[in-house]
């Protein structure tokens, strides 16, 4: 018996694939969930007492350098708490060794915090007990810049303007080009808010010139404004956002999580705003993201959640668009809700897709030990890619405050602090990381306009004629062909 050509069993779509018209629509993207690359590393070399709290910054080609406080140095800075930092290339080798970053050695050096720009430039800012320049009081805000190949860009110099008190908790954003601004807590201000802490900020040039004076970013003064984050986009423009101890909108409960938009030019867009629409309880610790064009995202602990959470803290999430409207409503981030889920940074790749970590007080994976370190991947539109996924895999004791950093491609980095190591660090707290490749999501779908469907379903029904033409054809000749 003859068979009937291939294209007049499929269906439609099918039809038009196989027999070369083009048209189909492709399938349905899987799950893009990152992939370790490498094992869990350690990053500090010094091993004496303890190494806390790192942060990472990473280049458009993903060479990264990560930052921490060390109680001790291998350098110069044996007095106290240093600032120490280890530069790497994209594939996870060290370059050069670990290195010292404060030239201020007197008292304590703490809370560092990096940015890198698209070449690989990066600067360091922390607080600090004293400063080689005004700020003597109490805690002053250092920076330090770097060439992309760990050379010091100009001296360690001072953040803050306003020197009385405590100022403490820096973030520092830099955009594709290395111009970088500063936010930090102030215990009160030269501005409007003398009232208790408010959050500051300065602007720089890539140069290491200042852009302007010293600001005061929040417009809501009652009560205290602490633990704030900065995102910059490709271009410059920036998001703050923070903890308040109450609202001009919503959330008068308790602390919310507060945000301000600004221009690459340090011009404010748009007024103060509330992040979370959930209310009850404590909403504390926010981080938050970037992508190239602007668009961001804003992630902290929460006491309860809208979502499946309701047990203890759990992370919550809200994506915006560049002109600051949100996108979607806020979302619970942890899947796994036993115990609490603490401390979240976030990345967010060129593309718009972010990756989420955190702390969690025990896993769905294999740390049940205590505090582990959990991560989430996300599509650009905010869909879950994969499952909830554990970073860490030394998995003794403590695993805590992670920070994460995406290149270019959406590959991504974490770091955290590690109550001991599976590496040379056993002695106390060790900075450890993890590499991770993100695939490249499946290509969009070009959509098919009217026209293109009532020229395809043309075609299609004369192909179908034509094959039943042909086929009509053949079993005829098939069936001539038994009696002759």
């Amino acid at each position: 018996m003859s068979r009937q050509p291939m294209c007049w069993t499929m269906r439609l779509a099918t039809v038009a694939t196989a027999c070369g018209l083009g048209l189909a629509a492709s399938p349905p993207a899987g799950a893009q969930a990152p992939v370790p690359q490498g094992g869990e590393f350690q990053v500090n070399s010094y091993t004496t007492s303890f190494q806390q709290f790192p942060s990472v910054a990473v280049d458009a080609n993903g060479d990264f350098v990560v930052v921490w406080y060390s109680n001790g140095s291998s350098g110069t800075d044996i007095s106290n708490y240093s600032i120490q930092g280890q530069r790497y290339a994209s594939n996870g080798s060290t370059q050069g060794a670990q290195f010292q970053i404060n030239s201020y050695t007197t008292d304590s050096q703490s809370m560092p915090a990096a940015a890198a720009d698209a070449d690989g430039d990066f600067v360091v800012v922390w607080h600090s007990s004293g400063s080689l320049e005004t700020d003597t009081s109490l805690l002053s805000i250092q920076g330090q810049r770097y060439a992309s190949d760990g050379s010091t860009q100009g001296a360690q110099f001072q953040v803050n303007a306003f020197t009385t008190s405590f100022q403490q908790a820096p973030s520092v954003a830099a955009d594709a080009d290395g111009d970088f601004v500063v936010i930090w807590e102030s215990f009160a201000s030269s501005g409007t808010d003398t009232s208790t802490w408010s959050i500051q900020g300065q602007r720089y040039a890539s140069d290491g010139s200042t852009q302007g004076a010293q600001f005061q970013v929040n417009t809501y003064t009652t009560g205290s404004q602490y633990f704030p984050a900065v995102a910059a986009d490709a271009d410059g423009d920036f998001v703050v956002v923070w903890d308040s101890n109450g609202s001009s909108e919503t959330d008068t409960s308790s602390w919310s999580v507060q945000g301000q938009r600004y221009a690459s030019d340090g011009s404010a867009q748009g007024a103060q705003f509330q992040v979370n629409s959930y209310t009850t309880g404590v909403q504390y610790f926010p981080a938050v993201a970037a992508g190239s064009a602007g668009d961001f995202v804003v992630v902290w602990r929460s006491s309860g959640s809208p979502g499946t959470d309701t047990t203890d803290f759990s992370i919550q999430g809200q994506r915006y668009a560049s002109d600051g409207t949100a996108q979607g409503e806020q979302f619970q981030v942890n899947s796994y809700t036993t115990g609490s889920q603490y401390f979240p940074a976030v990345a967010v790749a060129p593309d718009g897709r972010f990756t989420v970590v955190w702390e969690s007080f025990g896993s769905s994976g294999t740390d049940t030990s205590g505090y582990s370190i959990q991560g989430q991947h996300y599509a650009s539109g905010g869909s879950p890619q994969g499952a909830q996924f554990q970073v860490n895999t030394h998995t003794d004791s403590f695993q805590r405050y992670p920070s994460v950093a995406a290149d270019a491609g959406g590959d991504f980095v974490v770091v955290w602090h590690s109550f001991g190591s599976s590496g040379t660090d056993t002695g106390s707290y060790s900075i450890q990381g993890q590499r991770f490749d993100v695939p490249a999501p499946a290509p969009p779908v070009p959509a098919m306009s009217s026209a293109t469907r009532v020229a395809l379903g043309a075609a299609l029904m004369l192909l179908g004629a034509a094959v039943a033409r042909a086929y009509g054809s053949v079993s005829r000749r098939s069936r001539f062909s038994r009696y002759n």
